[in-house]
């Protein structure tokens, strides 16, 4: 500043103050914003009751545990506001049903004020509840529908959608490379490999499907499809759709549904229809309440994730999670979770990056966002949205086994080499084909 042979006087108003000069000096006033009791208000969307609650939980917790960390450490840096703001959690649960989450995003827009949306687990709930957040044009980071369809539908303006987690082909493509590259070479080193797959009656289980023979063809991979079979959402009674794969003599099982389903499914395959060979479950049951749920019948059995909190160390950011995770809530965090955490940080980025919670510029933020890696590995270890607003997760196949002295399940990563710290062991029971 160039004092011009007068005294120089600095001076704060508020904005939008009328200044009047006075005699003797140069007074410069600067504008500041003043205090603010605003909040960020961070609205997330999870099934805390119904079928899918044991999974909105993880995620209710989670969410909490990182703007808990996230106010702890001051806030987010608001340049619009020239200040830390801290952020406020408001919840909407969707019940685990399209009609309820509808329900639930207009209260946390409309009522709540929501700035922004996190969340959303089950496929058909969050295609129906996206579309309020899409209508109002409120960012939402979905952290758990797996189906692409959330960001890619073309019936609605999905550019305020962004999709922060795996979607059905990141599953299939790790699931049947697992059963080419590991699996056959010890059950059918002289033929294809025969599938069976059994998935829920939606656009997550048919997505599943449909990558995986997308897959198949697209790869050219020596697997052959021999029984497909679906079930609709709250099925309870699996045996019908399991005698029938159990004729086909598969050489495994990919079952793409559910925890309690999952469970459910492989402990009545194994003890009461005799199906005695591999199944893999996608990575929503990497929770605990998976492993109370199946018990002993996890033995050998297999898991695609891209998080766990049970597994030997394979990343230093997860294990300081999953320390913090017990600490808070004395249980350990589930996969889904994870992605919804990651996603509250993201969310920390872009609005720094922003500047304001002008929801326009939110998005444009979280569409260029570029960070490094967090609870789940990515592809050059770098966040970012591609054109279609998802991310490049790795994901990785888990081998279950149960501990008699201790009754519980302890996960190892088998599958792919680079990340494996185990080797996977075909159970004693199994028969190729059987």
């Amino acid at each position: 500043m160039v004092n011009q042979g007068r005294r120089t006087f600095i001076k704060y108003v508020a904005a939008g103050a009328i200044v009047v000069g006075a005699a003797g000096g140069v007074y410069y006033y600067f504008t500041r914003p003043p205090p603010t009791d605003r909040t960020i208000k961070i609205g997330l969307v999870a099934s805390l009751t119904g079928v899918a609650s044991d999974v909105g939980t993880d995620m209710q917790r989670a969410s909490v545990l990182a703007i808990e960390e996230i106010n702890n450490a001051g806030g987010v840096y608001v340049q619009e506001y020239g200040q830390k703001l801290k952020m406020e959690l408001v919840t909407g649960d969707d019940k685990s049903s399209p009609q309820e989450g509808v329900t639930s995003v207009k209260r946390l827009i409309l009522e709540d004020g929501a700035d922004l949306l996190v969340g959303g687990f089950s496929s058909p709930v969050t295609a129906a509840s996206q579309v309020p957040a899409i209508e109002n044009k409120v960012p939402f980071i979905i952290t758990g529908a797996s189906s692409s369809m959330v960001t890619r539908r073309t019936d609605v303006d999905t550019s305020y959608m962004f999709h922060y987690c795996s979607i059905t082909s990141d599953y299939s493509e790790v699931i049947v490379q697992f059963f080419t590259d590991v699996m056959k070479p010890k059950v059918a080193p002289s033929r294809n490999f025969k599938l069976a797959i059994l998935y829920q009656d939606s656009s997550y289980g048919k997505g599943c499907y449909d990558s995986s023979v997308q897959t198949i063809k697209d790869l050219k991979l020596p697997i052959e499809i021999v029984a497909a079979e679906k079930f609709i959402m709250t099925d309870v009674d699996f045996h019908t759709q399991l005698a029938k794969i159990k004729a086909a003599k598969p050489d495994g099982v990919y079952h793409a549904g559910l925890v309690a389903d999952t469970a459910t499914a492989i402990k009545q395959g194994l003890g009461d229809v005799g199906l005695k060979t591999v199944y893999v479950a996608v990575e929503c049951c990497d929770d605990p309440n998976f492993f109370k749920l199946i018990g002993e019948w996890a033995d050998y059995q297999v898991l695609e994730s891209k998080f766990s909190s049970a597994a030997d160390s394979y990343m230093p950011s997860v294990d300081k999670y999953v320390a913090a995770y017990k600490k808070r809530w004395n249980i350990l965090p589930g996969m889904m979770g994870a992605d919804t955490y990651d996603a509250i940080y993201l969310t920390k980025a872009a609005i720094e990056k922003a500047g304001t919670l002008d929801k326009a510029k939110m998005r444009d933020a979280i569409e260029a966002i570029q960070i490094p890696q967090m609870l789940i590995p990515m592809k050059n270890g770098t966040i970012k949205f591609d054109e279609n607003h998802e991310i490049e997760p790795i994901c990785f196949i888990e081998q279950l086994r149960y501990d008699k002295t201790t009754n519980s399940v302890k996960p190892s990563i088998i599958y792919p080499e680079k990340m494996k710290t185990k080797s996977f062991e075909l159970p004693p029971f199994y028969t190729a084909g059987q």
